[in-house]
């Protein structure tokens, strides 16, 4: 008997057999149960999912001696047939080469005549989308009404070029890509029953590359079975296959971490000798980039990163050495390099440029580790600075509540944490808590005992008529959690202090008359985004 290749020996016979598309197995079969059969149906979705495995899975569920039934045996004659695609009844129609209206026409004339032994007789058209137009409007009176022991099953790619008229006669199933553990778990099934020998990490491999569809992984584990008897190194079975090794990618991330500029040169060399599609070399990276990020995020990607255990142990000790904010802007590199590639004479020149920016933004600190810095040096802690870079004084709060009083306008300052601060909670809020911010902006924010005290003056034009500005207990709330986070260290405003039984501290509103207009540049921002040539970027 001849050798039948993994895609057929494994193809699914029942609907419980198919992987991943549950949502559509358990329609079919409720439907079969129930007796709701349709006259015709549409399955849509990416190559390689199940479309037509299910479409022969239906037929044999309708055509099955002891059927209609939702588990078809698949030892009756029906049932062998149609798995050996003989049947007389299903007939099996490449919608691509038998696209003329004179095929329909065909079609049309034979759908009038009875299944030769069947209960049904069932149409199956891959590629329908693929018939003329002339073709579709011949479909049209036969598919609206059918024969009762007519059953059409439609099979597409891109349901969108397939006409609204043939649409409205069907049932749509749309069917979803594998996830890559889905691809993994499966392709591990078939080594353990065959009894091959192949590494997780090529089948992890293998799972992430086929973009989806299982009957392209199938093919890629038949090519790895096929290079030897006694299979080489995980990385030269991945070479024939095209597909980079995870330890490739992992290896020019430390590179970029040390700042070795050899080593990226060298490692770029073998990417672009190993002859992988570099458009499939950047999804990969691109995959990998979005691992590190879910782990700096503290998201836990076990079970669903499509990375083995081991692998993603490596990857979380390369996480270590970056930052959100580095990673965010290497996916931007990333994506720039893609665009690039399209129109490329010399694509390694791109992807070695793609590399170094990579490792000059490593070796640039961000304006966030900036700021922090001097923040802790002893000169910045010792002062607040007004809106022309001097030091002030900082304001003693009143030891009594009053009522708003006539006051200018103020400048944001308080003891024990900077002016950048507060500024940076202003900015979060500018757009998405716009009243508040209205409130906030012409206030005069200090800390004294351990309190947060917000100072109003009465002229304010942010103000409507003459009503007092104040903040209810929600936007309280909101400014103690705001400023927890915004902070460094905790922010004593927002936790108790050393004794566990302090009261929390409260935020008052008192008045205040000695402070000038307020400016919300601040002169150290301004010079740091000045020098690395940055922005402020607003959400």
């Amino acid at each position: 008997m001849s050798y039948q290749v993994i895609a057929r020996r494994w193809r699914p016979q029942t609907f419980d057999e198919v992987v991943s598309q549950d949502h559509i197995s358990t329609t079919l079969k409720n439907s079969i149960k129930s007796g709701r059969i349709s006259h015709a149906y549409i399955f849509t979705g990416p190559r390689g999912v199940g479309k037509t495995t299910t479409a022969r899975i239906l037929a044999k569920s309708l055509n099955c001696i002891t059927g209609p039934t939702d588990t078809p045996c698949n030892v009756c004659e029906n049932c062998l047939e149609i798995t050996s695609g003989i049947a007389f009844d299903v007939i099996e129609i490449d919608g691509a080469s038998n696209n003329s209206v004179d095929n329909i026409r065909d079609l049309r004339e034979k759908v009038a005549f009875a299944p030769a032994k069947s209960r049904y007789k069932i149409y199956i058209i891959d590629e329908v989308h693929m018939l003329s137009t002339g073709a579709f409007n011949a479909l049209l009176k036969t598919l609206e009404e059918p024969p009762a022991h007519v059953i059409f099953i439609f099979a597409t790619t891109e349901i969108h070029k397939v006409p609204d008229t043939i649409l409205s006669r069907c049932q749509k199933y749309f069917f979803k890509k594998f996830d890559t553990e889905s691809i993994a778990a499966h392709l591990k099934k078939i080594i353990a029953v065959d009894g091959y020998n192949v590494s997780e990490k090529v089948i992890y491999a293998i799972a992430r590359n086929s973009s989806g569809a299982m009957r392209d992984a199938q093919s890629l584990l038949e090519q790895v079975l096929s290079f030897s008897e006694n299979p080489g190194s995980d990385a030269e079975i991945l070479t024939v296959l095209g597909v980079l090794p995870i330890d490739s990618y992992l290896k020019m991330l430390k590179f970029i971490a040390q700042g070795d500029k050899s080593g990226i040169i060298h490692e770029t060399a073998d990417v672009i000798d190993t002859g992988i599609d570099l458009a499939r070399f950047i999804d990969g990276f691109n995959e990998l980039l979005r691992a590190i990020r879910l782990i700096l995020n503290s998201v836990k990607i076990e079970g669903f990163s499509g990375y083995s255990a081991d692998e993603i142990a490596q990857i979380k000790t390369i996480s270590s050495m970056y930052n959100d904010d580095e990673i965010s802007i290497f996916f931007k590199i990333l994506k720039t390099l893609s665009a690039d590639l399209r129109f490329a004479d010399n694509e390694k020149v791109y992807l070695e440029m793609a590399f170094l920016d990579m490792a000059g933004v490593k070796e640039r600190p961000s304006i966030a580790a900036l700021i922090k810095k001097l923040e802790n040096t002893p000169d910045f802690e010792k002062k607040n600075f007004n809106d022309s870079g001097d030091s002030v004084k900082t304001q003693t709060a009143p030891e009594k509540k009053s009522d708003i009083q006539t006051g200018k306008t103020v400048t944001q300052e308080f003891a024990g944490y900077s002016k950048l601060q507060w500024n940076a909670f202003l900015e979060k809020i500018k757009f998405t808590k716009q009243y508040l911010y209205n409130k906030l902006i012409v206030c005069t924010v200090e800390q004294h005992e351990h309190k947060l005290i917000i100072s109003f003056p009465e002229k304010n034009e942010n103000q409507m008529g003459k009503t007092k500005p104040t903040l209810d207990e929600k936007d309280i709330q909101f400014i103690k959690d705001e400023l927890k986070e915004l902070t460094a260290e905790s922010i004593k405003v927002n936790s108790r202090l050393e004794n566990d039984d302090a009261p929390v501290p409260d935020v008052q509103m008192v008045e205040d008359t000695e402070h000038g207009e307020i400016n919300q540049q601040n002169p150290i921002v301004e010079k740091i985004v000045n020098t690395f040539f940055g922005q402020i970027i607003e959400k």
